[in-house]
């Protein structure tokens, strides 16, 4: 699921919903089996029979995670916080729930306690960032701007950003990352159209197209 999204998601909206709905599914199966499944990572769980749920929850997590950073921005990231923070009080106190009728029990500062913090986080931040633009309907705002320079950055990843001058409520020049498609269609000095929509959840996020 994890490989899936992050190398290769398509059909995309397909491959995301079911990335989104995976962590929800495997959290139902731990309730489910909680006195049989654990979220143990370690040899211990081969003297109690156990299998672990823990990989299920954290890769599709980060996979999901990932890909909202890869594909959206949000116009003003402080307008994601509220809603953050209650997907993740939410599904904090869900977790909380289940391990306390479970029979497996999480140490305040095991490695699995930091992995299920990890998940919660991921998982928030990625459902949110999802719900809010993948299934965004509104009618965009289009903004021009003029494209002030171009660069590469290579390491793990290669992530192409344009330089763009002032547009809507941006009032400095600032890089964004587009798609490779779009990196060499354009050249500097090039207008471009920006793309700014109200957020199924309320969070406005833009993207460009030429």
């Amino acid at each position: 699921m994890a490989l899936w999204v992050i190398i290769y998601p398509h059909p995309y909206q397909i491959a995301l919903t079911i990335a989104l709905l995976y962590p929800l599914v495997t959290l139902y199966v731990f309730y489910r089996y909680r006195k049989r499944i654990s979220l143990e990572d370690d040899d211990s769980k081969i003297a109690t029979k156990q299998p672990s749920l823990i990989t299920a929850l954290t890769l599709p997590a980060f996979g999901l995670v990932l890909r909202a950073f890869i594909d959206y921005d949000l116009l003003v990231f402080t307008d994601s916080l509220l809603i953050w923070g209650i997907i993740v009080l939410v599904l904090t106190m869900a977790m909380i729930w289940i391990v306390s009728i479970s029979s497996y029990k999480i140490g305040l500062f095991s490695k699995d306690s930091f992995a299920v913090i990890l998940f919660v986080l991921t998982y928030s931040y990625g459902s949110f960032i999802m719900v809010n633009c993948l299934y965004d309907n509104s009618k965009a705002d289009i903004f021009h701007t003029r494209v002030l320079d171009k660069h590469v950055s290579s390491g793990r990843h290669t992530t192409y950003y344009l330089t763009f001058d002032t547009w809507g409520q941006r009032t400095a020049p600032e890089d964004v990352s587009v798609p490779s498609s779009i990196y060499g269609a354009t050249q500097a000095g090039e207008t471009i159209d920006v793309y700014v929509k109200k957020g199924t959840l309320g969070s406005q996020w833009f993207f460009v197209d030429k």
